[in-house]
């Protein structure tokens, strides 16, 4: 059975992403911010947003010397330039790929090389990073001053400044005029990084007409023109990058940017800025619904808040949704593979995503079969729409896993994730096929994980599952460890392991959910890794957890 949108069809514009994003369909005026600090409280207005982003595309194409076509990675935390840089990319008929601000050298290593960056714009705070990682690359310190820029304006840059240039240097005083892109469906850009369950990051291509159209289809999620965003959510993750980048300024929306979470700084922007919409991922949703911190802001003005990138329990969705009275508390789903957005549930129903949006199709399907399930059955969910990928960078493997055609054509994007449909066409998300670990939002591949413990000294053999954590409403990564005779001698092994993992990964790759020596982990008779057999040890184990707790709680 194909599930179809409720929504009306919407119109697909074929545009550039930049044509799109400054099409103004509200007709706000260019003095209006666009962009704010939310620290400092400095403002970018739209007309200052568009001239510095194409004096800045006119950096990239002459400065830098970059050609159509060419990558540009931004590795940063969110900051007042990470608007103007993503649209300058646009601009020049560049491509954007923005790196996680917590990466380790390696990690930023593989995507530089895998996306064939030409320029990287890194933030001083993290520069080391960079160099360490372009370092590894190749990149020596005449090709480093070249090719590294800083993502600063000069007073801002410190120290750094006598190492690199800055955004000065690539800020032109003449403004570029938008490339015109013609092949809207093919062209790439953007490049996302999503982890499969077999290793690595991969790239994920997404073209004008994927990101133009996923702009189009949130038509029935509606902004208003008093509304202001809050942009907490990391702006490199196409959560961030499509909702809190493009769609605020498409609409007029002044976004609130945020270096870095945590619950006092959201409390204070949202009181100081009358913040009205906010995204975030169950964890920041955890911390509104239980920190006591909140009650000493007013945050009365949030009108709408929209949980996504993993699923919210029901239970905590209305436990939010008590604590802020005031403001509507819904759930989205989407994927770097969709660009991202696919269902938003605008009317609630507590833990539910929604139904499809505009334009969307959806399939259950039995895994094992690939043959759709009857109504209300469980099963692999399967999407078709005009935000689906073009398909990853450079891994034709992955690529025929993923996106599978049927018999008229239609490309059907593979999500690896169990679902089921109610009798209203709401969607719910019940587990995942597929093996990633999803930390706050970041996914994180247990083979990555697995083969950087059997770099260790102390690990004989190893398997990475993903556990639940109640208390913080995420999956942390948890290892299964073979100590090796190093290992054995250790008076702590386990934490010495978890002490040599701190500078091998990010933190939101650390193995938070334990690690459990054993004599073995479960394979097959070819060798392959069985985690579903540790997840389900995991899954008893929690839940014998949970009726002693009972136990214990009714003997009080």
């Amino acid at each position: 059975m194909i599930y179809d949108s409720p929504w009306p069809q919407v119109e697909l514009p074929l545009c550039s992403v930049w044509d799109k994003v400054w099409s103004n369909p509200t007709n706000a005026p260019d003095d209006k911010p666009a962009v704010i600090d939310g620290p400092t409280g400095r403002k970018l207005t739209r007309a200052e947003l568009r001239d510095s982003a194409q004096r800045l595309g006119h950096g990239f194409r002459n400065a830098a010397g970059l050609s159509e076509g060419d990558v540009v990675c931004l590795f940063s935390p969110n900051s007042l330039y990470y608007h103007m840089t993503v649209f300058a990319t646009q601009c020049a008929g560049c491509v954007f790929s923005g790196a996680n601000a917590a990466y380790t050298p390696a990690e930023l290593a593989h995507q530089l090389q895998d996306s064939s960056a030409k320029l990287l714009l890194v933030h001083p705070s993290i520069l080391q990073v960079a160099l360490d990682a372009t370092k590894t690359l190749g990149w020596f310190a005449e090709e480093q001053q070249r090719r590294i820029v800083l993502a600063v304006r000069d007073d801002e840059a410190g120290p750094a400044r006598a190492k690199q240039k800055t955004l000065d240097w690539l800020l032109s005083s003449t403004a570029m005029q938008p490339v015109s892109i013609t092949e809207h469906k093919s062209r790439v850009a953007y490049l996302g990084y999503s982890s499969g369950t077999s290793g690595k990051a991969k790239g994920v291509r997404t073209s004008h007409y994927n990101m133009t159209s996923v702009l189009s289809i949130l038509a029935p999620l509606k902004t208003y023109d008093n509304d202001v965003q809050l942009a907490v959510l990391p702006l490199n993750h196409i959560y961030g990058l499509t909702k809190l980048v493009h769609w605020p300024v498409l609409w007029g929306n002044p976004v609130v940017v945020m270096p870095k979470f945590d619950i006092r700084s959201l409390c204070t922007y949202i009181e100081r800025y009358r913040v009205t919409f906010l995204m975030l991922v169950p964890p920041i949703a955890l911390h509104l619904a239980r920190d006591p911190v909140v009650d000493q802001f007013d945050v009365s003005s949030l009108r709408l808040i929209i949980s996504g990138a993993a699923p919210l329990g029901p239970e905590m969705e209305n436990e939010l949704a008590k604590r802020l009275p005031k403001a509507t508390v819904i759930q989205a789903f989407g994927l770097t593979e969709s660009s991202p957005t696919t269902h938003v549930a605008i009317s609630p129903k507590r833990g539910s995503i929604g139904p499809l949006l505009p334009m969307m199709r959806g399939r259950i399907v039995d895994p094992t079969t690939g043959k759709d399930v009857a109504p209300g059955a469980e099963g692999e969910m399967l999407l078709a729409g005009p935000n689906v990928m073009l398909g990853y960078l450079n891994r034709p493997e992955a690529n025929k896993e993923t996106l599978v055609t049927d018999e008229h054509g239609t490309i059907w994007l593979r999500t690896g994730d169990i679902a089921r449909v109610d009798e209203d066409g709401f969607f719910y998300i019940l587990d995942r096929l597929k093996e990633l670990i999803k930390v706050k939002g970041f996914q994180v591949p247990p083979a990555e994980l697995e083969a950087t413990l059997l770099e260790c000294p102390l690990v004989a053999d190893c398997a990475v599952i993903g556990v639940w954590n109640e208390q913080q409403q995420t999956e942390f990564p948890r290892a299964y460890i073979v100590l090796s005779e190093q290992g054995k001698k250790q008076s702590d092994a386990a934490q010495a392991i978890q002490d040599w993992m701190k500078g091998k990964v990010a933190p939101f790759k650390q193995l938070k959910g334990g690690i459990k020596l054993v004599d073995s982990v479960p394979k097959s008779p070819s060798g392959k890794l069985l985690r579903r057999v540790l997840r389900d040890e995991a899954k008893r184990e929690m839940e014998e957890a949970k009726k002693a707790a009972s136990k214990q709680q009714a003997a009080l």
